[in-house]
């Protein structure tokens, strides 16, 4: 049986997160009669200690997805924090004896997906460091709307790329060719400047339930 491990590393606490929905969804499309799997909460593992459990699981793994949001145009710290512990996990532990082929799902709030590929690259690099086989990544635009208007007929389109791009993986993880995969960029089948508008709309609001008015976004340090 093939283990797959589904790291979600997404920094938020009590609110519905889209990396976590996304795990979920890929989750979903693997045969559970054919792979085991096993779901890692970075933030759970760090603050509650278990990352040394974790790691052994992920040091045994066939295929491993990670995904996360894109913060600061890269990884976010704690998953930073996460995968050099992992490394060095990694050299006092000897070689991986699986060299578990890894995959990377990154969503970010700009509507072009490749503004995704510099936090793909690390994913990459971190492989190389591990004896890992990265395979390759899934970059979404606009992820930033994708929990609220997942229901909305627009989507489907959007959403039938995303569920071809989990079979992707799937089928990848499945088969035993190492041949280069493309990276996958998937886009919000939604007007850019209608986005923009109402992104812009939401940290207006943000603001203002912070006590802060519109002027205070636009100051610089």
């Amino acid at each position: 049986m093939i283990n797959i491990v589904l790291i979600n590393a997404s920094p938020k606490i009590n609110e519905p997160s889209v990396s976590e929905y996304l795990v979920d969804a890929v989750g979903s499309c693997i045969d559970e009669a054919a792979a085991s799997k096993y779901f890692i909460s970075v933030r759970q593992s760090i603050t509650r200690h278990k990352t040394g459990e974790d790691f052994a699981v992920i040091s045994k793994a066939d295929a491993i997805i990670i995904t996360f949001p894109l913060y600061v145009f890269c990884l976010p710290g704690m998953l930073m924090r996460f995968l050099e512990d992992y490394q060095q996990y990694y050299v006092e532990n000897g070689q991986n004896a699986s060299h578990a082929k890894v995959y990377t799902i990154v969503n970010c709030g700009f509507p072009e997906p490749g503004i995704n590929l510099e936090a793909v690259r690390v994913i990459k690099s971190f492989c190389q460091h591990v004896n890992m086989s990265f395979r390759f990544g899934i970059m979404i635009g606009g992820g930033g709307m994708l929990l609220g208007t997942k229901d909305a007929p627009f989507m489907k389109k959007t959403l039938k790329s995303m569920h071809d791009a989990y079979a992707t993986i799937v089928q990848d993880i499945e088969n035993d060719d190492l041949k280069e995969m493309d990276n996958i960029s998937i886009a919000m089948n939604f007007p850019r400047r209608l986005y923009l508008f109402m992104g812009n709309r939401d940290w207006f609001s943000q603001a203002g339930k912070n006590g802060l008015k519109k002027k205070a976004l636009y100051k610089r340090p």
